[in-house]
């Protein structure tokens, strides 16, 4: 039988029609139930067109009964106004994007508090709505007016009222995936990145959002499979934002689902996995006793050699490295910053944040010869002693040095992301920099970029092979663990400063400035 809640048929046309209770009727020019046409034939049409209106009486019924201040046609109102009032006030001071993505942090991190009002809620979204604007103007973009700033009860992908379903009995996921987290935090020498934390935080609020707070007994591998299939369309960056934390699955599926790309296929995996580590987890502690649903999820990556990272090629580095960076600068600055970090990384190897968080005291010499002292790295190879390549010597790097009067090497760095890099927001600007000089590798099936920062380090990497130098040694200089048990075991403190420096200056390219 069809479903005619709140609908009425008359001469062949639908109308929504709702009771109105006898204590707000006066509210209602005393009527005891309000008829509206919604203008179709066409009954799947007026089942979908009801539900908005649902939504909008019963809330003009909760502002009569004082449970609430505004209704959602007069939030989306001032919101609306607001979004105006906004864009234009960042076009009258002629704010540029770095001014637009600290109001956007700013009221996302509002939102993200869950403490407001629907109408705060609302004028938080506008204005972030009117910096993305903003953003898009700035970049010759066109971006489309957003249709609606406030939050609903209705469902923005199935139009229907955001219902509570009763739940079977059993341990929640949303419960044991914070136990989990926390037990895994609880070694520090064991415990995962903040970065990493975050990122099995969003995938486990997207999986508890989509699931309805699931139990572990109410998903199996037809309901796993189906969400991986679900997620797939979504946009690559979802995740990243900060406004995702406060918004339901139905919004991040409408605001970042159907993208051009999607997930690719080891994200996915990525996503499987962290779900089915709360899984095993859950079975070792006596939570759960069944099988576990994302073992055998796994699809099929691509062929790394057509997707995976590249190293630059020397005509790439030439453009990169065209500038010869300042000794003497009249004031800090990210691009002299910027300049010194790429040549590092050139002739190097070093990670990002590796060179992003050096201190003054990190560069000293042993034995007559200069060089980083990498401490507190992500691995236990990672500590190690970079020998300075004699081409940023002859660039004025120790003259730089010592024009330092802080602690730091690159002192305008600030702290950023998750994990609180020195390297996050120089991340960006690399990437910036990198695309306006058109130095892309675009992968045509998922158009996605093969190369990033690290593709420094992948050519310093290329270059040392293609010099047929040991493994072992490439490995001592870049951080990589030694391969082997005899060299790992009996030889833990590695190789002296003077064979390290014969290993740094086989990094040679055609680079003349």
């Amino acid at each position: 039988m069809a479903d005619t809640t709140y609908l009425k048929k008359r001469r062949q046309t639908w109308y929504f029609a709702m009771k109105i209770p006898a204590d707000v009727r006066h509210a209602f020019d005393g009527k005891s139930e309000v008829v509206r046409s919604l203008g179709t034939r066409d009954l799947t049409k007026a089942q979908s067109a009801r539900w908005p209106l649902v939504a909008e009486y019963k809330a003009r019924i909760d502002v009569v009964r004082g449970h609430r201040e505004l209704t959602p046609a007069e939030i989306e109102d001032r919101a609306s106004h607001e979004f105006d009032r906004a864009l234009q006030e960042m076009q009258d001071y002629q704010q540029d994007e770095d001014a637009c993505g600290i109001l956007i942090g700013h009221e996302g991190d509002k939102i993200e508090t869950g403490r407001l009002s629907d109408l705060e809620y609302a004028l938080s979204f506008a204005r972030i709505k009117a910096a993305n604007g903003r953003i898009a103007a700035l970049n010759g973009k066109v971006f489309e007016r957003p249709v609606t700033f406030g939050r609903s009860a209705i469902d923005p992908l199935t139009l229907r009222p955001v219902t509570v379903v009763k739940k079977s009995k059993g341990a929640s996921f949303k419960d044991v995936a914070t136990r989990y987290l926390e037990e895994v935090q609880r070694d520090r020498s064991a415990s995962i990145t903040a970065q990493t934390k975050g990122q099995y935080e969003a995938v486990y609020r997207l999986f508890d959002q989509w699931g309805d707070s699931p139990t572990f007994e109410d998903i199996d591998r037809a309901k796993a499979s189906k969400f991986l299939t679900l997620i797939s369309g979504l946009d690559p960056n979802w995740g990243r934002s900060s406004k995702t934390k406060g918004r339901t699955f139905s919004e991040i599926m409408e605001f970042y689902g159907d993208h051009d790309v999607g997930l690719s296929n080891r994200a996915i995996n990525r996503y499987s996995m962290a779900l089915g580590l709360v899984w095993k987890w859950a079975k070792r502690v006596g939570e759960f006793s069944g099988d576990n649903p994302w073992e055998g999820q796994q699809r099929r990556e691509g062929d790394r050699r057509k997707v995976g990272k590249l190293p630059f090629t020397v005509d790439e580095l030439k453009i990169l490295l065209k500038e010869k960076p300042e000794v003497n600068p009249e004031k800090p600055s990210y691009e002299t910053t910027l300049s010194w970090v790429c040549w590092i990384a050139a002739y190097s190897g070093m990670r990002l944040n590796e060179i992003c968080s050096r201190t003054i005291a990190d560069i000293k010499q042993k034995d007559g010869i200069w060089c980083f002292d990498i401490t507190n790295a992500k691995t236990e190879a990672g500590d190690r002693l970079v020998p300075i390549h004699s081409r940023l010597i002859e660039l004025g790097f120790i003259d730089y040095l010592k024009r330092q009067k802080g602690d730091w090497l690159f002192p305008v760095l600030k702290p950023g992301g998750p994990d609180q890099k020195r390297s996050w927001y120089l991340s960006k600007t690399f990437t910036t920099y990198r695309r306006k000089l058109g130095v892309t590798h675009l992968n045509p099936d998922n158009k996605r970029d093969r190369v990033d920062f690290h593709s420094f380090r992948r050519s310093v990497i290329q270059v040392l092979e293609r010099a047929r130098l040991p493994q072992t040694e490439v490995a001592q200089v870049v951080g990589h663990e030694k391969a082997g048990i005899t060299f790992g075991t009996y030889n833990p403190d590695g190789l002296e400063v003077e064979t390290l420096k014969d290993v740094v200056e086989a990094i040679r390219y055609e680079i003349t400035l």
